[in-house]
């Protein structure tokens, strides 16, 4: 009995060392992407730009109950921009949604279904592009809702930059599904984005919105150069940084409504996403993508586990993750001041933390399979299938 004591305690006493190396390396991880992300936020931003020609390009795809909405929101708040929305000939809800949208500055465009191969957003893009007669354009998701004025102050950005980008942040609405999903993007977005721009790290964009000019564009072959790739935001910075352009993080937010149905489609929505995560790392792995981004994901459930392992340190590595959220809460509520956080925020996104790795699992052992609103894909080798 005193030799299994002596092993218990031994074992006790590691657990509790590993899991305050652990917590102390989370710690210092999150604050080094929290402070970088407050030192770029705090830059500012240029004026609003006056009286610009603008084209907004809308990929559209039904299946969404807010989509009407969100089209019908960007019209009122963008009233002298032109909106182009892409549709494809066989989905029927669609031209129903954008109807009653049609104007003298907003008409839609009918497309054949993509073909095999092609990215179903992408290959909208590139065959609309011809359509846009104004100097800059804008890449618009059918499920995100852009701020009063973003538009102007995306072309002042444009001052310093060849690509601009925003900040998504997801309304927290809905089922609890679409509040997990809302967690999940609030709670990194914010501290990733601008953290990676303000060490010069910036290798992609968020694809649900950024400008551009457009002589830019068809100078580097148009939407038609990246038409066939499976992740659109990534393609479209490559395509910019690989001729010497520049890509910008802007402090334009904006909102996005998804409608999470179920587990299943929470479950669905987060291995694609971890999917293009993969094969982002894989390309642009360095110390602040695999440490700074990476790491602290894979330490979230270990740190609970560890914690478990040691008795009461459980409270502990709980007590840590609501801490770091907390913080990210107080940087939100000041960025996005007019977009208060709610207080269930701060319990979900821990837990949308601890699942990630989970997910990342998944779409490990299913790297090839997902489904994209109503479309089902499979990757054979890096070709886009239709099912």
């Amino acid at each position: 009995m005193p030799v299994i004591g002596d092993l218990l305690a031994r074992s006790w006493t590691t657990a509790v060392l590993v899991f305050l190396a652990l917590a102390s390396v989370y710690a210092l991880l999150q604050a080094l992407r929290f402070a970088a992300a407050i030192v770029y936020l705090k830059r500012g931003e240029p004026g609003a730009a006056q009286d610009i020609s603008i084209t907004v390009m809308q990929p559209i795809l039904s299946g969404d109950p807010d989509l009407g909405a969100c089209l019908a929101r960007n019209q009122l708040h963008e009233p002298g921009a032109r909106f182009l929305m892409l549709i494809d000939a066989d989905d029927a809800d669609a031209k129903q949604l954008t109807a009653p949208l049609l104007s003298e500055r907003t008409r839609t465009i009918v497309f054949a279904p993509p073909r095999q191969g092609e990215n179903p957003k992408v290959a909208k893009l590139a065959d609309a592009l011809p359509y846009v007669e104004t100097e800059f354009f804008a890449v618009l998701d059918d499920d995100t809702v852009l701020p009063p004025g973003a538009l102007a102050r995306a072309a002042a950005y444009l001052q310093h930059a060849d690509l601009v980008t925003g900040l998504p942040l997801y309304a927290a609405s809905g089922n609890f599904w679409s509040q997990l999903v809302a967690a999940f993007v609030n709670g990194a977005s914010l501290i990733t984005y601008p953290a990676a721009a303000a060490i010069g790290a910036q290798r992609t964009l968020n694809g649900m919105f950024y400008v551009g000019r457009c002589a830019d564009l068809r100078a580097l072959g148009g939407f038609e150069a990246i038409r066939r790739a499976l992740t659109d935001d990534y393609a479209m910075a490559q395509l910019y940084l690989r001729a010497g352009k520049t890509l910008l993080q802007s402090q334009i937010i904006h909102e996005s409504h998804t409608h999470v149905r179920d587990a299943v489609h929470y479950t669905g929505i987060m291995r694609r996403w971890m999917i293009f995560a993969m094969r982002y790392l894989t390309e642009n792995g360095s110390v602040f993508t695999v440490g700074v981004i990476g790491l602290p994901v894979l330490l979230a459930p270990i740190l609970i586990l560890t914690g478990a392992m040691a008795g009461w340190m459980a409270f502990g590595a709980a007590c840590l993750l609501l801490l770091t959220k907390a913080a990210v809460m107080a940087l939100m509520r000041r960025v996005f001041a007019e977009k208060p956080v709610r207080l269930s925020e701060l319990l979900l996104e821990p837990m949308a933390d601890v699942l990630t790795p989970f997910h990342l699992v998944h779409a490990i052992l299913r790297p090839r399979k997902f489904n994209w609103r109503s479309r089902s894909i499979s990757m054979q080798g890096d070709a886009i299938h239709y099912e």
